[in-house]
């Protein structure tokens, strides 16, 4: 807070920043203190007329940025790239500096923090998923997990219990739980269909939705120590994601048909039972869709340069923002609190939308010298995005800051 937060918030937001911090000061050692930090950050924000991005580090890699992200409480950063490594880096004295470099024998194909910010795991071509533990203060590698063929993702359970890996040109994903100081398997999930694409927990980490390139999308629950298949959502055409809502009773899929019309579909859990609630198609192919985390609104982003935002109304979800780029969006993602979007596209930028009066508005774009592959925000408001080339690539990230003061200063 001292080193980073306070300094940002008395150097950009003038009378209205020196006063939240004031206030901040004198409950700093009370246990609503994390409450109050959270809330009075967007308000600043929001109150702004005119914010503007500064480029406060940039993270170097010899190969293509594929993803980046923050740890939940923000004080980590990982890089992860085509050079066969992923960068680990901490947020200290208001600097980030590299803390460990994961090394794996091919590419780095991503890496995801547990909720609780103390685990980490990466997953790469070579098959292998490598675990990290903070403790201490330090990272340590706690483990490996061996594939035959190349890792597609890896993802923990909302408790940090459970981590699900998602084999490559296999018909298995595979759930792992800590064990004995290892992490052993605990299900193979083999639906006797084509290869899986994805598979990923609800929030409260009792279910896991798969797909495959058959089509089918399974639920799965955990029940009695055991992971089972609990229902079968039969679809006619490839699904290539599946996503659960905040609350577990609602589905997003990206769906795509023999024409190649690619569709967003959304499905509620009604009477114990899936239906799908609403199809918006789309002329390209959909890279990425997903619920922000208070469920009330949803990105869809194509690689056509549109970004849709969807909002829940009549309990219907209906567009109500587009966003154009005038390249290829690679990504789409919320701020935590679900004001703020920022987006990403080979056309070298970057753009953040702001939602003002139930309206979205674009208020800042981040140039940069190659295409943007990667963009998303930390709990802080800080933001990371990734660029490649052909020669160069690089993970930045930036802070939000007050355009007026900043054009005084």
């Amino acid at each position: 807070y001292h080193s980073h937060i306070r300094g940002w918030l008395l150097a950009d937001f003038g009378n209205g920043g020196r006063k939240t911090a004031e206030r901040l000061d004198n409950i700093l050692e009370d246990k609503h203190f994390p409450e109050a930090l959270f809330f009075s950050i967007p308000k600043l924000l929001l109150n702004s007329n005119e914010l503007t991005c500064q480029n406060i580090a940039t993270i170097g890699h010899l190969g293509e940025v594929r993803d980046a992200s923050f740890s939940p409480d923000g004080k980590y950063l990982v890089t992860v790239s085509n050079d066969t490594a992923a960068k680990l880096l901490e947020l200290e004295v208001g600097k980030w500096q590299e803390k460990a470099s994961v090394r794996h024998s091919a590419f780095v194909m991503n890496a995801r923090f547990s909720l609780d910010g103390k685990l980490l795991v990466t997953t790469s071509g070579d098959g292998i998923a490598k675990i990290w533990r903070l403790k201490d203060n330090h990272w340590q590698e706690e483990d490996t997990i061996q594939h035959s063929t190349a890792m597609i993702e890896a993802s923990f359970s909302p408790d940090g219990k459970y981590l699900v890996t998602v084999v490559s040109y296999s018909n298995s994903a595979k759930i792992w739980w800590f064990e004995g100081g290892k992490w052993q398997e605990k299900a193979s999930i083999e639906p006797s269909e084509r290869a899986f694409i994805n598979a990923q927990f609800s929030p409260d980490g009792k279910h896991l939705v798969s797909t495959s390139v058959h089509g089918n999308v399974k639920i799965w629950k955990f029940d009695d120590g055991q992971w089972g298949e609990q229902c079968t959502i039969k679809h006619p055409n490839h699904v290539i994601k599946a996503s659960f809502g905040h609350d577990g009773k609602h589905l997003v899929m990206v769906t795509f048909s023999g024409n190649f019309i690619h569709s967003a579909e959304f499905w509620e859990l009604e009477g114990g039972k899936w239906q799908k609630n609403a199809t918006i198609e789309d002329s390209g192919i959909l890279n990425d869709v997903h619920f922000s985390l208070d469920g009330k609104h949803l990105v869809i982003a194509s690689l056509n340069g549109t970004v849709r935002i969807c909002r829940l109304e009549g309990g219907k979800w209906q567009v109500k923002a587009t966003i154009r780029h005038s390249g290829s969006v690679t990504s789409a993602n919320f701020s935590h609190d679900g004001k703020f979007l920022v987006t990403a596209s080979h056309d070298r930028t970057a753009k953040i939308c702001r939602l003002v009066g139930g309206k979205w508005q674009e208020i800042v774009t981040m140039e940069h010298s190659r295409g943007v592959t990667h963009a998303s925000f930390g709990p802080d408001y800080q933001l990371v995005t990734a660029s490649s080339s052909s020669y160069y690539s690089a993970a930045k990230i930036w802070v939000l800051k007050n355009k007026e003061n900043d054009d005084n200063s």
